[in-house]
């Protein structure tokens, strides 16, 4: 992947795509990816499949059809499974550190992200450089379940954090952009949320969704609530904030209605026996974890600040084993351990 571009490539596109125990699908996005690699004149493509801890070496013994256009393809090893996001990030970061290309692709394996709308990103991306360029969801093909759930989500994200959730992972990022990204610490939990709080520019086109080319998600219930929470962490310090402001409002009304009790109790005639006591009671009982909520985001935003963060530009290569190139096949094709 760092041979030098051809005389007639304009732009040197990287894609970079987690695959965990789903190498058909990996197979067919690679055929997919070669066959519209054509419509896109001018691009060389190399691809970076990051192999997320997949069992039984499926990644070592995997080997990719042989394509047309596509101008390398490499295996990324990881030692364990991250999850989603952070095999994203580890990718992101080989390519900023080892890979020369003047964008990154970042999509699924699983044909969700369908490679004819990755055509659609990269050419809006060369008419509009100088701007991460995300799908943004029109369709989805899930059930209801499922999409009451995301809606929910969408509504909690906006109330924590102030930013709507509308796009996902399936995006174009200039490489002068990936110097930032891989230096954030929210890179490593969720990659949308990191391209947000970054302020860099971006703009997302209309997508539908499409359907996987094989089997079923892995992602169940579980994963997907600890992806949403990762989403909302990223923005830790703004939600502790706000829900350390909505804590000082409810100290504040807490006093307020304890002191219309004891006005009430001892300055009118409408109080019912028994009744100021018990309201008291429970007005003082919220008022004291309300404080103790206060004091707790307090400190844990003076600890984090504190704290020396996980920094993925330099820590990610504790977690690659290796980068095996699979295509062209050649001598030097064998899986080569990542310099440390």
């Amino acid at each position: 992947m760092t041979s030098a571009p051809t005389p007639e490539a304009r732009l040197r596109l990287a894609v970079v795509t987690p695959v965990y125990r789903d190498w058909e699908s990996a197979s067919l996005l690679c055929q997919a990816l070669d066959e519209q690699c054509a419509h896109i004149p001018g691009v060389e493509m190399q691809v970076l499949l990051v192999d997320d801890g997949s069992p039984e070496e499926e990644g070592e013994q995997w080997e990719p059809p042989a394509p047309r256009w596509i101008r390398s393809i490499d295996v990324m090893l990881l030692r364990r499974n991250l999850g989603h996001q952070r095999a994203i990030a580890t990718g992101l970061c080989h390519i900023q550190e080892r890979v020369p290309c003047d964008a990154v692709l970042i999509m699924d394996a699983d044909g969700e992200d369908r490679p004819e709308d990755a055509v659609r990103l990269v050419k809006r991306a060369l008419e509009e450089p100088g701007q991460i360029l995300f799908a943004r969801r029109r369709k989805r093909l899930e059930g209801l379940v499922f999409r009451a759930g995301y809606s929910f989500y969408r509504f909690l994200h906006r109330i924590l954090t102030g930013v709507p959730v509308s796009v996902g992972n399936f995006s174009v990022v200039p490489r002068p952009f990936l110097n930032r990204l891989v230096c954030m610490p929210e890179l490593w939990n969720h990659y949308a949320g990191a391209v947000f709080k970054s302020q860099l520019p971006f703009d997302s086109v209309p997508i539908d969704r499409g359907q996987r080319y094989r089997g079923r998600s892995r992602m169940n219930l579980v994963s997907l609530v600890n992806h949403g929470l990762a989403g909302i962490a990223t923005f830790q310090d703004v939600v502790a904030t706000r829900i350390l402001i909505a804590a000082v409002a409810g100290v504040l009304l807490t006093l307020a209605a304890l002191a219309a009790v004891i006005g009430t109790r001892f300055f009118t005639g409408l109080a019912i026996p028994g009744w100021a006591t018990y309201a008291a009671g429970l007005l003082l009982v919220l008022l004291l974890q309300l404080v103790a909520l206060s004091f707790s985001l307090v400190f844990t935003l003076t600890a984090n600040r504190a704290n020396f963060p996980f920094l993925p530009s330099r820590d990610y290569r504790f977690f690659v084993e290796a980068v095996a190139t699979r295509w062209p096949v050649s001598h030097e094709s064998r899986i080569q351990p990542l310099q440390r």
